[in-house]
């Protein structure tokens, strides 16, 4: 891609457009953050919540009606930050703003008042170089002297300044690929860097079977960069079966994108592409799969309605064993 002085970032986080909520839904916490209140500006698939991340009852989002679901409990969260040259400025914005969102899911309770247990990791869009591999220590673009935390690859919540080190960990720099594949870098994070044991800590694999998968992609380009097919790594109908082998099941985990729904130039964070390949994987995903625009000039919304899509998919969580 070229290079320019705007950053653009996509996310995908697990999640899906908004089915109908649960009674036995994650509920109490209170959050003063005010951190989004609305669902955002989203396209394709998306969340949307008219009271915002938190809902009336305290929890991530509203609660609903009817349905038995197992209690959500934890969420093992993966971000895959573009660090291609056009990068620079969305990072900073996501530094920026990821205290909102860690304060939300610090927040968190379920519906029997225990805290959610997260995994948060971070990794580059750039398949070649990092290959999906979780980042332990400073990025290349992060301020000297920032602390990244414990040398596990992903941060938990009695890491302490879990805000700090992820801030630190996330400015990955613009060096990385200009061909950027924020998807099959997550996907190489949970398959092949957890079968080779590069994303393990101790003997323990980040994945837990009974936790919400929650995958996070920044980027200003679509999947495999410009329109040309030979510069993706597989086709692009075959992720979402991809992901349900290493989670079992497609309610086990969620994808958000925050990307270009077209051609944009947003305010503070410079061009970015159309990302149409992208808002066809979360055409596929179904309801644990949203969309949100980056071309706001600001992450929040679109965390927001990550966190809203993640919130109702550990509502929806499958109960009992992997199927």
């Amino acid at each position: 891609m070229k290079t320019r002085t705007g950053l653009f970032v996509c996310a995908v986080l697990a999640a899906g457009a908004l089915a109908s909520a649960v009674t036995t839904g994650c509920s109490g916490g209170d959050d003063g953050s005010g951190f989004g209140s609305s669902g955002g500006t989203g396209t394709s698939g998306g969340a949307s919540s008219s009271g915002g991340i938190i809902g009336s009852n305290g929890g991530l989002g509203d609660g609903g009606a009817t349905g038995k679901v197992e209690e959500c409990k934890k969420m093992d969260i993966v971000f895959v930050v573009d660090n291609s040259g056009s990068m620079k400025e969305e990072q900073d914005n996501l530094a920026a703003n990821f205290p909102k969102f860690v304060k939300v899911i610090n927040d968190y309770k379920t519906k029997s008042g225990e805290q959610l247990d997260y995994r948060l990791a971070v990794t580059s869009s750039d398949d070649q170089k990092d290959k999906g591999k979780f980042g332990v220590g400073r990025g290349e673009g992060a301020p000297n002297g920032c602390m990244p935390g414990p040398s596990r690859p992903w941060l938990e919540r009695v890491d302490g300044d879990v805000n700090g080190f992820f801030s630190c960990r996330a400015q990955l720099g613009t060096k990385g690929s200009g061909t950027e594949r924020p998807l099959e870098s997550a996907l190489l994070g949970v398959s092949k860097r957890i079968a080779d044991k590069t994303n393990t800590a101790a003997g323990a694999s980040f994945l837990r079977e009974d936790a919400l998968l929650a995958m996070v992609l920044l980027t200003d380009e679509d999947e495999g960069g410009k329109e040309d097919p030979g510069q993706l790594a597989r086709p692009m109908a075959t992720y979402p079966a991809e992901f349900d082998k290493v989670k079992g099941e497609r309610g086990r985990w969620a994808s958000a994108v925050i990307a270009g729904p077209k051609a944009c130039t947003s305010p503070g964070l410079g061009d970015a592409a159309e990302a149409k390949r992208l808002q066809g994987f979360i055409g596929t995903v179904g309801k644990n799969g949203v969309f949100a625009s980056i071309c706001t000039g600001d992450l929040t919304d679109g965390l927001t309605q990550a966190l809203t899509t993640f919130d109702q998919a550990c509502k929806d969580f499958p109960s009992g064993p992997v199927k």
